[in-house]
Order: structure tokens, then sequence, then C-alpha cells
């Protein structure tokens, strides 16, 4: 969810819509109140690239097991930004934060004046083909739904995603989707195209200098650096550079990593919370994109 929410933001950026240092402030609907935090101002950058120094989550009451997100809303993400919400200034660490994409979902809605769902609807899913991308099961999906599991095997509800979340998590997907998606990353041609693949794959945040680096390592390899929701490994040895981003979600772990400059790329997912799994999925498909696309 949060690659796609960086590819929505390309689309953005390249119009002039949205700058990556615009205050998150000026953005946000009515009510939000975002401080600063030792003379640093919260951007859009910060936000995209997780350096924004807000923590994983943000507290919220009134879920249930069907339902773990109804106090997922406008008014608890504005009293999570009362009083002291950063843990360290913004754009001097990174720390992976869910809360951090919530809020870049609501300015992209605001910068381009409707729903986050959308922009994302509009400028990534329609013009790719992507039929089967969506933020909640539509009526006669349930038959397709691959069955999530939790750690000790027993199934987990299908819930549903909040508005106010769509940009951080519950992107619902296809295998011929996401290949639709990758093959879009991996093209070139259309001056536009170009130019959004150009944003949305930059090395826009380096590692070095950032304090703390934490939650971004969970690809096989450290963080290199960060570009719009992607975390980039540089090229190393016979190693091509890489581009990847891992998901979980109600009991299911993915994957999706690209080799953007060999035209290779691989999309996995397995059907229960286990961290094995996880780390020898994301290792058969880093070993796969090493031996395809070699330097």
């Amino acid at each position: 969810s949060k690659a796609f929410c960086g590819d929505a933001l390309a689309s953005l950026l390249v119009k002039g819509e949205i700058g990556l240092t615009d205050p998150v402030q000026t953005h946000l609907p009515d009510g939000f109140v975002v401080p600063e935090k030792d003379g640093r101002t919260l951007r859009i950058i910060d936000l995209a690239t997780q350096t924004s120094g807000l923590p994983r989550e943000m507290a919220q009451a009134g879920g249930t097991p069907n339902d773990p997100y109804a106090g997922h809303t406008k008014e608890a993400m504005i009293a999570a930004m009362h009083g002291e919400p950063f843990l360290f200034p913004p754009g001097t660490g990174a720390l992976y934060s869910n809360l951090g994409f919530d809020l870049l979902g609501l300015a992209i809605s605001g910068a381009a004046g409707k729903p986050y769902a959308t922009v994302l609807e509009e400028r990534v899913l329609r013009p790719r083909g992507m039929v089967d991308t969506v933020f909640n099961p539509r009526p006669g999906d349930e038959g397709r739904l691959m069955q999530g599991h939790n750690f000790d095997g027993t199934p987990l509800p299908f819930v549903p995603t909040p508005m106010t979340m769509e940009c951080a998590s519950g992107l619902y997907t296809t295998p011929n989707d996401m290949l639709k998606w990758i093959a879009w990353h991996l093209a070139q041609g259309g001056s536009e195209d170009d130019a959004r693949r150009i944003i949305d794959h930059a090395s826009l945040v380096r590692r070095d200098g950032l304090s703390p680096a934490l939650g971004l390592d969970d690809g096989g390899a450290p963080m290199d650096a960060m570009a719009l929701g992607w975390v980039v490994v540089e090229a190393d040895g016979n190693r091509p550079l890489v581009l990847h981003k891992s998901g979980g979600r109600q009991g299911m772990f993915t994957y999706v990593a690209i080799a953007p400059t060999r035209g290779v790329g691989v999309f996995a997912a397995i059907n229960q919370f286990n961290a094995g799994g996880f780390e020898a999925m994301v290792h058969a498909v880093n070993e796969l994109i090493y031996q395809l696309a070699p330097r």
C-alpha cells in the first residue's frame, strides 16, 4: 500500500500540485495542528521516506476483532498530533511509521482536492488496467480472497479498511494486477511517465547521518536510502540496485522487489504470519532477482 501511495504522490509532484518540501500542515484538512520539533517542520518528504519522527501507530479505541480499525478516524489522527507527537525531529532519523503514511494520504487528498482512493484510481490503477486492486472487497470477491492465518495457524477475519488508513495499509490486489504495476515501473517511455518513475525511484534520503534508523531492514539487506515508499538497497558487487517493500496484515506477508536498471521485478505472498516463512520468502525473491539480473 505504501509503495502504491508513493506512486500516486509522484503523479502530483510531476504536475506541480504538491512539493516534497511543502509543510504537511498546508495540505491537511481543517482541525489539524502539526507542531514543530526542535525547530523542524514536518514536510511531505519526511512522511514519504519514513523520516517523520512519528511513532509506528497512533492510539485508537473502539475496535473489535472483526473491525479492529473502527477507531482509526480523522478525529483520532487530530488528537494524535496534539502535544509532543514526535519521537525525534522530522528528517533527522528513520523509523517505520504507519501514522506517517496515514497523514500522507490525507495530504495527497488535500492537494488533489479529492479522496485519496480516487487519486489512486485515476492516476495509477485505471491507466494500467488494474481492475482487481481495491481497498475493500466488492460483492462477489469473497470467494476469491486468499485466507490469512495467525501465528498459531488459526484463520483471521477479513476486516474493513477505513479511509484514513488507505495510504498506509489495506490494499487488496491480484498477481495479474501486480504484474501490470511492476511492468509500468520497469518500463521506459512517455515524458510524464518517465518523470514519475524517476521521482518515484530516486534515493531521496540516504541512511548516512540518520539517527535512529529502525524498522526498514527486513528486506534481506540493510536499507541504504529511502525513495517514495520504497526501501532502496544500492548495487553491491554482482547485485543490482533493488527497490523493495514488504507488507503484513491479517495473516498475510507480502514482498515486492524491483531492479529497475535491469528490468526485473518479483512479487510474492504467504498466507500465515510466520517470521521464518517471511525471511525465506524475502531471501527467495532477492536471490531470484540476483540470478535473473546480475550486474
